[in-house]
């Protein structure tokens, strides 16, 4: 059946409407002159060409020629159709909209369920006042009066009370039903409540109505958190949790800190540090991330780094990239979530460990070499293989290129064949990391360190040298560190013979790559050994100087988009003394 809205509401509508007021709910949006600009939503582009006036009502996309009125632009963003966005921009400007056809009936039954919704919260704070031991459990977790009330914190009494006060207060059994705030009893003929002796907190769409609850339980029961089932007006994949309260903060801020739980927005908003959201202690979905995507292009994740933490963190890193919204990773201690940290320590530590917050793939990347230290070469390829995916969902060429760039000096292999790779890979070709004669090629890094290694073997000189200039825990391979470090123990107890290291060193493939460099022929072709040893060394340190350079490049880039000062200069520093020191090499 068609939908159908007069033309006067329609226009009443239009008239309450701030077309600015609105996309500013899905785009920051900044003054340009007497209009507004940003990055047009509906094409890639690195220069806002995408204008909003307030004098004419409209929007213009001068790249991509999209276009019209408030109305165009939630339905080409929503995917909608006309009577459904007139009927949300009817909702967000506090017009009631009555569509003639089968959804009306919907829309009626959505605002009972709302409004059960909020009556059922009023009960939960009632009974919290009464609860003294649970007022007394919220004010040792550092909460004050003000913020309970402010989040609409309650308590879920047993299920036979919840129901006597429901039935008291006059509130529908049967929308209760429809919200599955109460369930079928399993055992009996009946209902029990979904919520029972629970903390409860309300959960709020953007507007600011409550669409559902969580609650969490006090005792060593289980589940710990419970959410409200899905409902004609709750779906958890769809909601960010706080983002009532820290939307305009974000806006301001230009930048959302992603957390996992009630209490963590709660204990940051109470701090003062207002532009935070949580994802409802779920996976980030891709629905949640399209809605900070509305807000801001800038996100920080702050998720306990636990092994479950880690997991959401690499799961949201790529829902977030294919929104194309830039991520920084908040590196919290094992274990403590963003409320314990704030709590213990104060919001300054928090805040600065959010200043020294990993790009994503720089997070990415360590924790796959932090598994494979050694970084032989079949790890090397294992690290490209699991990044690869994360890289697949990078739209933009010039940050994609980076972050090859990157990879390549992490893994100190070539650019170009890291690329070519790639580009196999997202055609789902086999490439050339699989083949048998790429994991017998030697990189620059391996190469070195074989050397430095034989030259150790051939000359008592090059072993003294190394000992004086060298630091064994560079070598990246374990096997030749273990002999270098064998090689410098005997060498200072005067006892240096292949055969004497082969017996204390006590395993077959250290005695194996022993045998092979001092029974196959020099490989040197000049006698000044310790010089080219300390060639070698110079080399590595060449290297290393080099990849600071890039790092410190790319952090003043970051800091001068932020306008951290103090850090840029003091990184400038460091560039300059850098670059000096690689000049007089």
């Amino acid at each position: 059946m068609a939908s159908y809205i007069s033309d006067e509401l329609i226009d009443r509508i239009s008239e309450r409407a701030d077309i600015v007021e609105i996309i500013s709910h899905y785009l920051p949006l900044k003054k340009a002159g007497k209009n507004y600009k940003a990055l047009c939503p509906f094409h890639q582009e690195k220069t806002p060409s995408f204008m909003v006036s307030p004098e004419k009502q409209l929007f213009h996309c001068f790249g991509c020629g999209a276009g019209g009125n408030v109305f165009n632009f939630v339905i080409k963003w929503e995917k909608i159709s006309f009577p459904e966005a007139v009927k949300m921009i009817g909702e967000k400007v506090g017009i009631s909209v009555a569509v003639i056809n089968e959804e009306a009936g919907r829309g009626v039954l959505k605002e009972e369920l709302y409004r059960t919704n909020e009556r059922v919260a009023d009960l939960f704070q009632q009974e919290l006042k009464r609860m003294v031991s649970v007022k007394k459990y919220l004010k040792q977790r550092g909460f004050i009066p003000e913020v309970i009330d402010k989040f609409r914190v309650g308590w879920a009494p047993t299920s036979g009370d919840f129901l006597k006060m429901a039935r008291a207060k006059g509130i529908s059994l049967e929308n209760l039903k429809k919200l599955s705030l109460l369930s079928p009893s399993q055992k009996r003929d009946g209902w029990y409540a979904w919520f029972r002796q629970r903390l409860i907190f309300p959960i709020f769409t953007p507007e600011g109505r409550i669409c559902g609850f969580g609650g969490r339980i006090l005792d060593n029961g289980l589940p710990k958190y419970l959410n409200s089932s899905s409902s004609l007006i709750f779906d958890k994949s769809r909601i960010l949790y706080g983002l009532n309260f820290s939307k305009e903060a974000i806006r301001q801020e230009e930048e959302v800190i992603l957390v996992e739980g009630y209490t963590d927005v709660m204990t940051l908003h109470q701090r003062g540090i207002k532009n935070v959201v949580a994802s409802l202690g779920t996976s980030l979905t891709s629905s949640q991330a399209r809605l900070i995507k509305r807000y801001t292009g800038h996100v920080f994740i702050a998720y306990d780094q636990d092994k479950a933490g880690i997991s959401a963190t690499l799961r949201g890193i790529d829902l977030l990239l294919e929104t194309n919204l830039e991520i920084r990773i908040i590196s919290m201690p094992h274990g403590v979530d963003p409320a314990d940290l704030v709590n213990r320590e104060g919001e300054g530590s928090f805040l600065k460990r959010k200043d020294e917050a990993l790009a994503y793939f720089d997070y990415r990347l360590n924790l796959e070499i932090q598994k494979r230290p050694s970084l032989r070469r079949e790890d090397k390829i294992e690290i490209i293989e699991e990044v690869f995916p994360t890289l697949a969902k990078v739209s933009n060429s010039i940050t994609l290129g980076e972050l090859i760039r990157s990879l390549s000096q992490r893994l100190d292999l070539d650019e170009e064949m890291i690329r070519t790779e790639f580009k196999r890979f997202k055609r789902k070709e086999r490439g050339f990391l699989s083949r048998p004669e790429f994991l017998k090629m030697e990189d620059g890094q391996e190469k070195r360190e074989r050397m430095l290694l034989q030259l150790m073997l051939d000359d008592e000189a090059v072993v003294k040298l190394v000992e004086e200039r060298w630091d064994l825990d560079n070598f990246t391979n374990p096997d030749y560190r273990r002999i270098a470090k064998e090689i410098i123990i005997s060498w200072k107890k005067g006892k240096t013979s292949f055969s004497r290291l082969i017996n204390q060193l006590e395993e077959e493939n250290l005695s194996s790559i022993i045998s092979s460099f001092s029974l196959s022929e020099s490989p040197f072709k000049t006698d000044d050994k310790e010089k080219l040893a300390l060639d070698l060394i110079d080399k590595w340190q060449r290297n290393k100087v080099q990849k600071r350079i890039s790092e410190l490049t790319k952090n003043i880039k970051e800091s001068q988009r932020k306008g951290q000062e103090e850090k840029i200069n003091q990184w400038w520093d460091e560039l300059t003394h850098l670059k000096r020191q690689i000049s007089l090499r």
